[in-house]
């Protein structure tokens, strides 16, 4: 009868692996993993949301309309707007449609415009929405993390960090295939370059 085999889907089941990488037994709750269990899940929230805050992690991405942009007072820089950040945003990523000028200013995001726009941004999502390659590489982050504290053995730390290596290669290049190769849209150089030459006469090649 085949085994069935299914990535972590909370929290615990990611703290617990770690856990078990350092050579800890597996447990079902964190008050039943004891002390190191309790060490592991302190460390585990911050970093995940520093992970999903420091990579365009596609699974991560989510969008909202910027629906409600305050008056900017005192405007400075030419910044007349701003749009507050939403709680769960950790990672502000660019305005679509392309084409509106806006900057991050610590929780807002300023404008020069009130028109319609959208933000791009990543987030915290459960783990169940994670792909069970990144499960694994946040796996071996969190153990990474704990394994100096309870053993000295350079062994077990360098396995756990060429672990931690391919699994984040693996991650990467997993998420990298969830959008579709698209040509650039805009050309400048190449653009730069021929209306450069179509004003010397037309002659593209370059030759006088």
């Amino acid at each position: 009868m085949p085994i069935t085999i299914a990535p972590p889907t909370t929290d615990i089941e990611v703290i617990s692996q770690a856990c078990s990488l350092c050579g800890k037994t597996s447990f079902n709750t964190i008050d039943g993993g004891g002390v190191f269990a309790r060490d592991a899940a302190n460390f585990y929230g911050t970093l995940v949301s520093a992970e999903l805050g420091s990579n365009r992690w596609r699974f991560a991405l989510d969008f909202q309309d910027m629906s409600i942009l305050t008056t900017l007072t005192p405007s400075f820089e030419g910044w007349q707007y701003y749009w507050e950040m939403p709680a769960d945003l950790l990672m502000f990523l660019r305005v679509d449609p392309i084409g509106h000028e806006w900057t991050v200013f610590g929780r807002r995001v300023l404008t020069r415009s009130n028109q319609s726009m959208k933000a791009i941004y990543t987030k915290n999502v459960p783990v169940s929405y994670w792909p069970p390659a990144f499960s694994l590489y946040i796996v071996y982050a969190l153990a990474d993390m704990l394994a100096v504290s309870i053993t000295n053995s350079d062994r077990m730390i360098a396995r756990i960090r060429e672990g931690l290596t391919g699994w984040e290669s693996r991650a990467l290049f997993a998420d990298g295939q969830n959008s579709p190769s698209r040509s650039m849209r805009s050309r400048p150089w190449i653009q730069v370059r021929s209306a450069f030459y179509g004003g010397r006469g037309g002659n593209n090649s370059g030759a006088s």
